[in-house]
């Protein structure tokens, strides 16, 4: 997780935060771990919570075992 702090109107605020996934799995795992990363935005309460305020990304690496 990684984010950036900008001073807006002379008051320091979280701007953007950027979430990187790096999973080892075998590629018959891929569609329930692809299914999960689109959803988990929706499912996770600080997404949900400050979404409006701050800007999200989300990026998803896999390495195969």
């Amino acid at each position: 997780v990684e984010g950036d702090i900008d001073a807006i109107d002379s008051v320091l605020r979280i701007t953007k935060i950027r979430v990187a996934y790096h999973l080892k799995c075998s590629e018959d795992q891929m569609d329930p771990v692809n299914r999960a990363y689109e959803h988990h935005p929706i499912k996770c309460p600080a997404y949900m919570t400050f979404r409006d305020a701050i800007d999200f990304s989300f990026s998803l690496e896999t390495d195969f075992d």
